[in-house]
């Protein structure tokens, strides 16, 4: 079974080019990586720790959802990553992106979700902090106000350029008052506390993080892509860890294309059964023709991004 889904993923190299060429074309991408294990790979140790990347964005308004593999989790896979890339990139804090954000025509955005949770985190393991807790309602007033207007816009009620007019002027006291917070009260607490530590990483994402108001596509924060991981993470608990780097890949590939499907609408099952069959000549048969492996990727991919559910 292992093998059949190796050699089933690896005849869709073009269908996952594509997806990358997609994402790099995309206004905006969202970007995360998690541990993974992989027990044979030439030189390394079966207990070290390589990482899933996740790379979120759109083609033509539809959105898609690229996994891909590497040993490192230096800047350079994300760099390999993105590409030619330019428009809105929306990270966590990780040091490695932030020469990423500096390249030209980048915008680099912050994730208001990370610096909530480091505040929660306080709020809940010390005692009900109130400190904390005024900041995790400061930020609440942004995701309040995010909301009601994204629905305004998904239901077409108000006009892409309205939506960010207003978005940019409601929340623009907010972010006044989250910046008078954090100049306020860190100078009253330890540095070293876990509220210190907190300020500390909001104030160091707040330049990137008030940027989200900048396009429509973007939010106040990365749980998109975290939502797109969650199903590899969960998984992740029951399989432990991947036998082979080729075993590793062919996760990769086949969780770009049930994740992206998932995000345009499709029932994975049934999904699966229906790219499987498109793709049965192909995968059985070595004397397809080019043009005929094209048309099977092209009728794939359209199928994955079409509005119509499988």
């Amino acid at each position: 079974m292992a093998y059949l889904a190796i050699r089933s993923a690896s005849r869709l190299d073009r269908i996952i080019s594509a997806m990358q060429s997609h994402i790099r074309g995309s206004p905006f991408i969202g970007m995360d990586e998690t541990v993974v294990q992989v027990l044979k790979e030439a030189g390394r140790a079966p207990t070290s720790e390589s990482r899933m990347w996740v790379a979120r964005g759109y083609h033509e308004g539809k959105p898609i959802v690229f996994f891909t593999y590497n040993k490192s989790r230096g800047s350079v896979v994300a760099k390999s990553i993105l590409g030619d890339f330019t428009g809105f990139l929306q990270t966590d804090g990780l040091s490695g992106y932030r020469s990423i954000g500096q390249k030209p025509g980048m915008t680099h955005i912050g994730c208001w979700a990370h610096s909530r949770r480091k505040f929660h985190h306080v709020y809940e393991n010390q005692g009900k902090d109130t400190l904390a807790l005024e900041m995790i309602l400061l930020i609440k007033k942004r995701y309040l106000t995010e909301a009601r207007l994204r629905k305004k816009l998904d239901a077409a009620s108000i006009a892409e350029a309205e939506f960010l007019s207003m978005r940019k002027e409601e929340t623009a006291p907010v972010f006044d008052d989250i910046q008078k917070w954090l100049f306020k009260t860190v100078a009253r607490v330890p540095p070293q506390s876990p509220l210190g530590e907190a300020i500390a990483y909001a104030m160091g994402q707040y330049d990137r993080a008030i940027r989200y108001v900048e396009h429509y596509l973007v939010t106040p924060d990365n749980n998109a892509v975290e939502r797109a991981i969650k199903p590899f993470v969960i998984g992740r608990k029951n399989w432990m860890f991947y036998d082979s780097k080729e075993g590793v890949w062919a996760g990769a590939t086949l969780y770009s294309i049930l994740e992206t499907a998932k995000a345009n609408g499709h029932e994975p099952y049934k999904y699966l059964c229906h790219f499987i069959k498109l793709l049965l000549p192909y995968i059985l048969s070595p004397k397809i023709t080019r043009w005929g492996e094209i048309s099977v990727y092209f009728l794939t991919y359209i199928c994955i991004t079409s509005n119509i559910s499988v």
